[in-house]
């Protein structure tokens, strides 16, 4: 017995401050990563909030416009222009609402004098409304609404 307790040597561990600091480091890179992505994804869905909320006081606006113009037999589509739209109808949209991006509208229901699919673009964000109606004039605020948000990936200039 005496051999095992006089030759055995025990070595502890003591961790020295620079192995601390190198960990804590490591922890506060791992936490600053983590709420980096948090604030930048949840920017992104603000962002993406406000754009629909746009989108959607855009179409109403379309609705109320079309009114007006429906009056006089006509319609705020015009398909031989480039956003779609007549040429006062978006000068009269904005008077009912200020419009802070582009607006194309893509299709018309003449029958119920509403938009059927338009895309509206507000800096990053592409808001496309699509009508989802049967066709029985029983359109509502029924259309699916997609959002998308513009990362730029790769860029590539000629000359350079």
């Amino acid at each position: 017995m005496d051999e095992l307790t006089t030759n055995s040597k025990t070595e502890f561990y003591v961790e020295t401050a620079s192995h601390k600091l190198k960990k804590l480091a490591w922890i506060l890179l791992a936490a600053a990563l983590i709420v980096g992505a948090i604030v930048f994804f949840s920017g992104i869905g603000s962002g993406a909030r406000s754009a629909l909320s746009h989108a959607k006081d855009v179409r109403v606006a379309m609705k109320l416009v079309s009114m007006e113009f429906y009056k006089g037999d006509g319609s705020i589509f015009d398909p031989t222009t480039e956003t779609g739209l007549a040429d006062s109808a978006l000068a009269k949209m904005e008077a009912v609402i200020p419009i802070r991006g582009e607006v194309n509208l893509t299709a018309w229901d003449y029958e119920n004098d509403i938009p059927l699919s338009f895309t509206y673009r507000e800096g990053k964000y592409l808001v496309e409304y699509k009508e989802m109606g049967n066709g029985e004039g029983t359109y509502g605020m029924n259309g699916d609404w997609t959002v998308y948000y513009d990362l730029k990936v790769l860029e590539y200039k000629a000359g350079e």
